[in-house]
């Protein structure tokens, strides 16, 4: 369970359709971006430096193995991000996988 901070510290969020406040955590989803969120107040610098202790245990994944699929949830990273009009390098390929029904 996340300390109580980070549900209740604001952080200022700027996206690509304007900003707005918002907690790190609401309902079950969690939100932290760095590049994105400005800590509002104390409790929300408290949620950077946990969600920051966080990244110094992460591993970078390395995709040099054939067959290695990578499933996201495509609401909340494609939809979700501001307009790439002006990012002509990134690039977005859609893969669709359709699931045989156990019988």
């Amino acid at each position: 369970m996340e300390p109580e901070y980070v549900r209740h510290g604001i952080f200022l969020v700027h996206s690509g359709k304007g900003s707005f406040f918002s907690p790190a955590a609401v309902g079950v989803r969690f939100r932290y971006d760095p590049g994105c969120m400005t800590p509002c107040d104390e409790r929300a610098r408290r949620t950077a430096a946990y969600f920051e202790r966080f990244l110094e245990r992460a591993t970078e994944h390395q995709w040099d193995q054939p067959d290695t699929i990578l499933i996201i949830d495509n609401r909340r990273v494609l939809h979700a991000r501001a307009s790439a009009a002006e990012e002509p390098e990134r690039e977005i390929q859609r893969i669709a996988y359709r699931l045989k029904s156990e019988a």
